[in-house]
């Protein structure tokens, strides 16, 4: 509850609110005023997990608003002190200020000016980077794995490469995979299925394991393959081919990827653009 508290008070603090006549006010201390509309339009904009703990939990939000008065009460009593003086306080105020002004502009003055794009600009984009957004080559495999410790002598790393050989060597005269894989495997994720890795694409194992499996062809048993985890032998069942994907069925995906890419662009030209002109000096040599 503190978590969500601290969460959500993260986005009401600072209200200082222009109340319209059909506004209902929450809350109010002094100049400040807590509006309904204020604090359901920041519920909404909270984490996933928040408005769902809130959703089961809706008598938070009392919490929540009494939080945001006493929060308020406190900042008045820090203002009668003083403290806008004290030169700590008034670096935090300035740097919190400063973050809040570059969000602002950052979404405001920059991101916003390349949310709207044109499907032939997608289109154009699309047709440039077609291997990007095509079906990935994909292998279907099984394996059996004879684990090694991780601080394994020579001699145990030795026993284990010979039980995978032999295991092998049985393979290739023709007895079942699966079987062989029931009886000898120490993958327990896998063993009771007869080593099936199902398919999977370049990049979701690890290396040694992935370089070995795309090498083969289908029905081709591996040698036994040295990963941290062990010796792999990896039977490759069936194999799928990189395939195009038509535009309209990824549009949403290029759309994603092309707003991302023009908005990555138009953050380093603005950067650029405001570098020269406040005149922008780092000391890397005092660091």
């Amino acid at each position: 509850m503190k978590f969500l508290i601290s969460v959500v008070l993260a986005l009401l603090i600072g209200f200082a609110s222009t109340v319209h006549a059909k506004d209902e006010i929450l809350a109010k201390v002094g100049p400040y005023k807590l509006t309904k509309k204020e604090f359901e339009a920041q519920l909404e904009s909270a984490p996933p997990q928040i408005k769902m703990i809130l959703a089961h939990q809706p008598e938070l939000k009392k919490a929540l608003v009494e939080r945001w008065a006493e929060i308020s009460v406190l900042a008045l009593g820090a203002k009668d002190a003083g403290l806008e003086k004290d030169p700590e306080v008034k670096r935090q105020i300035e740097e919190a200020t400063k973050q809040i002004l570059a969000q602002a502009y950052l979404e405001k003055k920059v991101l916003a000016k390349v949310k709207q794009v044109s499907d032939k600009e997608l289109k154009s984009y699309y047709e440039k980077n077609k291997a990007k957004f095509q079906e990935p080559e994909e292998v279907r495999a099984r394996h059996i794995l004879i684990q090694v410790p991780q601080n394994a002598s020579k001699e145990e790393v030795k026993k284990a490469y010979e039980k995978a050989q032999k295991i092998r060597e049985r393979l290739l005269k023709g007895e079942d995979f699966a079987k062989l894989a029931k009886e000898y495997s120490d993958d327990p994720g896998t063993k009771d299925k007869g080593g099936e890795l199902g398919f999977f694409s370049r990049g979701q194992m690890i290396k040694e394991f992935e370089d070995a499996a795309f090498s083969l062809k289908p029905g081709e048993i591996s040698k036994p393959i040295r990963t941290p985890f062990g010796f792999h032998i990896i039977q490759v069942e069936e194999k799928k081919v990189p395939k195009e994907k038509p535009f309209e069925e990824v549009k949403a995906k290029v759309k994603e990827e092309y707003i991302n890419q023009k908005q990555k662009e138009a953050l380093q030209q603005a950067l650029k653009e405001l570098k020269a002109k406040y005149k922008v000096k780092i000391y890397t040599d005092k660091l």
